[in-house]
């Protein structure tokens, strides 16, 4: 009888130890991505923080950020920030308003990657002295094909990006992708500046932040909201794609600057 009550408490005991190891690797699984990801964010608000404003002749100033798509399975995926930041060192911000176009050894993009979408990366040009016009309807195939050059250096910012594949009749199809998503708000918007004229009853009444606006310029903020899905362990076969442990983090960062058409 002794014997047999000693097996059950074995049993129950090793049970509970089972239990708070898998609870234990789960809890530190989400600290780890949360280190990540943190890190992550953090790194990126710090670089739209640093983002420059130029204006050439014949168009309204323009902040360097944008947002870029990128096509799977026929659906525009925005997992593309372009941040004209001055390089990995930033700076650009403390210069005012530039009278010049960017060049693509400023730049940073923050992105998936294209060999491992598990992956998000920062890539930098600083050899390539190209320059670039955000206004341009030509910017998003730029960059797209700077990121598929041999001119970029990227570095690893997260290895924990959920990736999302199609499944048709219990198959994987078509290319998977990682869950990385960014969207750009502007206050006031380009529409509502396009459509009035500096001075007027309509220009003063605009959105703009903290209600600062004079009659020739005002407070424009620009916003990017950053969204990405983050596994809670590390990869294996059981998350490599369409994973239902992960997790998703927001943050969002923003840059002020003088609208002076």
């Amino acid at each position: 009888m002794s014997m047999a009550i000693s097996s059950i408490l074995i049993i129950a005991l090793a049970g509970i130890v089972t239990a708070t190891q898998s609870a234990w690797q789960h809890t530190r699984g989400i600290e780890d991505s949360q280190a990540q990801i943190n890190a992550t964010f953090d790194r990126i608000k710090l670089m739209i923080s640093q983002a420059g404003v130029y204006h050439v002749s014949g168009q309204p100033p323009r902040v360097g950020l944008a947002v870029v798509t990128n096509s799977w399975n026929s659906i525009d995926i925005p997992n593309t920030l372009v941040v004209w930041s001055g390089g990995r060192n930033g700076g650009l911000s403390e210069q005012g308003t530039i009278t010049r176009l960017p060049q693509l050894n400023e730049i940073l993009i923050y992105t998936v990657d294209p060999a491992d979408p598990h992956n998000l990366i920062e890539i930098a040009f600083p050899d390539v002295t190209t320059t670039i016009d955000f206004n341009s309807s030509s910017f998003n195939g730029t960059i797209r094909s700077a990121i598929k050059s041999n001119k970029g250096e990227s570095t690893l910012l997260s290895n924990r990006i959920k990736c999302s594949q199609y499944v048709l009749g219990g198959n994987p199809w078509g290319p998977m992708d990682g869950n990385v998503f960014f969207r750009l708000v502007k206050t006031p918007s380009d529409s509502s500046l396009s459509s009035v004229s500096p001075g007027t009853s309509a220009w003063m009444n605009l959105a703009w932040p903290q209600g600062t606006v004079s009659a020739s310029s005002g407070l424009r903020q620009v916003t990017v909201n950053c969204e990405a899905q983050f596994e809670t362990a590390e990869q294996t076969d059981l998350n490599e794609i369409n994973s239902s442990s992960a997790l998703p983090f927001f943050a969002s960062g923003s840059r002020y600057y003088a609208y002076t058409p």
